[in-house]
């Protein structure tokens, strides 16, 4: 899987604000795309880029550079009509990923008829993270990437502090990829197999998400 570098964020409320300063904290560049400015304001200094624009027509978002990106998360809510246009939009630009939210399965349906690579309906993906950070003491949260792959933020266990990757052996054991490590506030990205964990650090785990799951239940 090639490495996200750049991800369009259309549409700005609870979950395109989320999404949007989630993967910025990972070290992802995202443009942040949004109809109301308010919105657009609460993100200009979270993120590489904010922009108030209509989302829904194609040239707005080419003008945008929302083309150049490798993922596109269609955010935009109970907006049905405004959601199909921009995912329509990603699709004629040649987004390679397009991440969409549906408000139910019938629009969910149409969305993924029109090109949408995933689609997300947040109460029942909530509900389903939620039962995997039930059963794991470690598993803070999941960030879907594609059907298939998730960054997986983990706090670090007490069986790895004082161990470096190299030491646990991480890739070969579990099939993850540890992408960045939190520690007091700084973000280290691609850290080298020689970084010991330190108590109280986050790590973000790369995979697919059965390695993941596998993973989540050494933790546990």
């Amino acid at each position: 899987m090639r490495k996200i570098k750049d991800v369009a964020v259309i549409g700005c409320g609870r979950f395109g604000y989320q999404v949007a300063i989630t993967l910025s904290q990972v070290g992802v560049d995202v443009i942040a795309i949004d109809a109301q400015e308010e919105l657009v304001n609460k993100l200009s200094n979270e993120v590489t880029y904010a922009v108030c624009a209509d989302v829904t027509q194609e040239n707005v978002l080419a003008e945008i550079g929302v083309g150049n990106c490798d993922v596109a998360v269609v955010g935009i809510g109970e907006r049905s009509e405004a959601t199909i246009m921009a995912t329509l939009a990603c699709k004629e630009l040649g987004i390679p990923l397009i991440i969409a939210k549906a408000k139910n399965e019938s629009v969910a349906k149409v969305l993924r008829k029109i090109g949408a690579t995933q689609v997300v309906i947040p109460e029942r993906d909530q509900a389903t993270r939620l039962a995997l950070s039930l059963v794991s003491n470690n598993m803070s949260e999941i960030i879907e990437l594609s059907s298939s792959h998730s960054v997986m933020d983990i706090t670090c266990p007490a069986s790895w502090v004082g161990k470096s990757l190299k030491d646990l052996e991480v890739r070969p054991k579990y099939g993850v990829t540890i992408i960045g490590i939190i520690r007091n506030g700084q973000y280290m990205i691609s850290p080298h197999a020689d970084e010991v964990f330190e108590e109280r650090d986050h790590l973000f785990a790369l995979g697919d998400n059965k390695a993941l799951t596998r993973l989540s239940k050494e933790l546990r």
